[in-house]
């Protein structure tokens, strides 16, 4: 029996279902194991052999044919069929990886991202103080009257134009608290720094607590501005030591600051 024989009388497929003969079964195993051409079907037979379990009847015929002849074949050819079924193993269970995979994908939990530290320029951003008017009573003197009307434009949001009548009153009464530390807060709103930073010492070295909090306060923004992170440090954490209504903020700024 040779390779074109074994073609034309589908002799391969006839083997597999138990249909040759005695005779034909014993020259076809001959020639089969000892030719690397037929030998190179295997693959292809063996996919035959797989449809073929579809049908219990042929399975059994399969079964039992190739049960008979298992001693006949060659290590070569059992070492190839056990890779085959190593290899359909793997992409079978690697297949139904994947799938359960895109099924059921894996939660991936977010990364948390840190919020961006502000600059010495967004920690210097500044509110201007609050104001409240007042009747002075017993008081009518032209430091308090000029004081009052600079603090309209203050109400007003005119900051610049509020300094000229705050610096006059400030001349005309030097130890008024309200004077300086206003006059403090113009220059700071209308970026004059330097100024600022002289007016709010002025106001802490007159040693009242009626603005002493705030005035450290607005002092380490001015220091702020000027990145000068140091001196800042020092006033926000002079702030803080009055426990008062700055304390929060002025322990969110530090946070913030440079170790």
């Amino acid at each position: 029996m040779d390779c074109k024989q074994i073609a034309e009388q589908d002799v391969l497929e006839r083997y597999l279902l138990d249909q040759l003969t005695e005779h034909e079964r014993d020259e076809f195993e001959q020639h089969y194991f000892e030719c690397g051409a037929c030998f190179s079907q295997l693959p292809t037979a063996l996919t035959v052999q797989s449809e073929l379990r579809r049908y219990p009847s042929a399975q059994a015929k399969v079964k039992g044919a190739f049960s008979r002849r298992m001693w006949r074949w060659s290590p070569a050819l059992v070492t190839v069929v056990l890779l085959l079924a190593i290899g359909a193993w793997w992409y079978s269970a690697r297949r139904h990886a994947i799938q359960q995979a895109s099924v059921h994908p894996q939660e991936t939990q977010p990364v948390p991202v840190n919020p961006p530290t502000p600059s010495l320029e967004e920690l210097a951003l500044v509110e201007p103080p609050s104001y409240t008017a007042t009747a002075f009573r017993g008081v009518d003197d032209q430091a308090h009257e000029q004081f009052r009307v600079a603090m309209q434009s203050y109400s007003k949001g005119n900051y610049l134009k509020a300094i000229p009548g705050l610096r006059a009153a400030v001349k005309s009464d030097p130890q008024v608290l309200s004077f300086n530390f206003y006059l403090a807060a113009c220059y700071l709103l209308t970026g004059q720094t330097d100024s600022a930073v002289t007016f709010f010492h002025k106001t802490i070295s007159l040693r009242d607590p009626t603005y002493s909090e705030q005035s450290h306060f607005y002092l380490a923004k001015a220091y702020l501005k000027k990145q000068d992170a140091a001196r800042a440090k020092d006033e926000l954490q002079a702030t803080i030591g009055f426990r008062g209504t700055k304390e929060n903020e002025a322990s969110e700024i530090l946070r913030h600051l440079p170790k």
